[in-house]
């Protein structure tokens, strides 16, 4: 696929060829979200929740949980039948914070001794300046790459234990990108000196991007690293949608990006074919989709940069370093 054509069709996706009614009925499953309580998330959730699954949804508060599972409880996904067999349960964390990652996680091992998918669904798009994590990471940086690397490290072996009796290929942790990853420092897709741009300049924009490219360096990385577990690691584009993730803008940019966006359940779609499709298998482990559930490619750039600089490793042995504490 050109990459001018694959833009085009990130874009204005053709209608999605693999949608909830794909799905099998997922009783017995577990899966993860972060992010579950709004936007693409929630419609994610929504759809393993209907089709019987019982679903972790990683949250901030048990307030917000609450409201989420009441509008998926009081609004079936498409190509479900009620009632649900399946349940929807609150991990409590805070990805703006490390230090709220390791307890979380305890709790959920008390419950659980594996996880069938996880979905690093969770996202923020340019905040406000000067926006931090608790652990003084600029935001964007701090919650869609850094956190999702600390929370991965210690859900990969739930994964692991899933995929010793699960069918083959059908364990995965799936990273949620964009293709604002084309729009990501040149040319690996990370300001390496200053990734938290304390010294350098750039826009919100750009360091949203450089955060979307290193979700890709990061599910690349896993990829090679789960190989012989039978566990998957891919990224995907969900598409341009209409949800918060541009609560933070002015409004005229508010209103013009949701000019060329779609509704959140596709998003969702996208996410489900990440998860479920049959397409992907360990031959194609390490794969970026795009919308709404095809092959694509991230940015020449980032690709030559992590095949032949081996900048997916890179990244992975800076989080690890940074974050051993955690």
């Amino acid at each position: 696929m050109g990459i001018l054509w694959q833009t085009l069709t990130e874009v204005y996706p053709p209608t999605p060829a693999f949608t909830e009614k794909n799905i099998p009925d997922l009783a017995g499953k577990t899966y993860l979200v972060t992010g579950g309580t709004a936007g693409i998330g929630k419609e994610l959730v929504r759809i393993l929740y209907w089709k019987n699954a019982t679903v972790y949804v990683a949250a901030r508060s048990q307030e917000l949980f609450q409201t989420t599972c009441d509008e998926i409880l009081d609004k079936p996904a498409q190509d479900t039948k009620a009632p649900s067999q399946g349940r929807i349960e609150l991990i409590l964390l805070d990805l703006a914070d490390l230090l709220t990652i390791k307890p979380a996680v305890e709790e959920l091992k008390k419950k659980v001794i594996k996880l069938d998918s996880v979905w690093y669904n969770a996202g923020v798009m340019e905040p406000p300046e000067g926006s931090k994590t608790v652990q003084d990471y600029e935001l964007q940086w701090g919650v869609n790459v850094v956190s999702h690397y600390v929370l991965n490290r210690y859900l990969t072996p739930l994964m692991i234990e899933a995929a010793k009796e699960a069918p083959a290929g059908s364990v995965r942790a799936i990273w949620v990108a964009s293709d604002a990853n084309n729009f990501s420092p040149s040319p690996d897709g990370i300001n390496w000196d200053d990734p938290n741009y304390e010294k350098t300049a750039g826009s919100a924009f750009l360091k949203y991007s450089q955060s979307k490219a290193g979700d890709i360096l990061l599910a690349t990385e896993m990829a090679s690293q789960v190989k012989d577990t039978g566990v998957l690691s891919l990224s995907l584009n969900p598409g341009h949608l209409k949800s918060n993730l541009f609560r933070s803008m002015p409004s005229w940019r508010q209103s013009l990006s949701a000019t060329f966006s779609f509704d959140c359940r596709l998003g969702a779609l996208t996410e489900i074919f990440a998860g479920f499709s049959p397409q992907i298998t360990q031959e194609n482990n390490g794969a970026y989709l795009i919308p709404w559930g095809r092959f694509g490619s991230p940015r020449e750039s980032i690709v030559q940069g992590i095949k032949q600089r081996q900048t997916a490793t890179r990244l992975w042995g800076l989080l690890e370093t940074e974050t051993v504490m955690y």
